[in-house]
């Protein structure tokens, strides 16, 4: 599961995108599986992934709080723009003469 998600932190607005490492990081610190996500998103794991993500994809060019509650303190807007499986299911084979 790969989620772009658009935050700004006073700066003006970034995009990144969530990483298998950010996935792992969400899942250790929350105790949960990634497939809990459907029933259980809330505003404090979309927060987490983008401050993951953004310590790392630094192209947006902004500086990022070390600390996470810092950088839930300073968020002015976070949305998700777009979600995409990392395992999209194959289609099913039909049989055309």
């Amino acid at each position: 599961m790969k989620l772009t998600i658009r935050f700004d932190i006073g700066y003006g607005p970034a995009t990144i995108t969530t990483t298998l490492a950010t996935l792992v990081a969400w899942e250790r610190k929350f105790k949960m599986k990634t497939s809990d996500l459907a029933d259980n998103f809330g505003m404090e794991d979309m927060a987490f992934m983008a401050w993951h993500s953004a310590k790392v994809q630094t192209e947006h060019g902004q500086s990022i709080p070390v600390e996470f509650d810092s950088f839930v303190n300073k968020l002015v807007e976070i949305e998700i723009v777009s979600t995409a499986s990392t395992n999209p299911t194959k289609a099913d084979h039909t049989a055309t003469p």
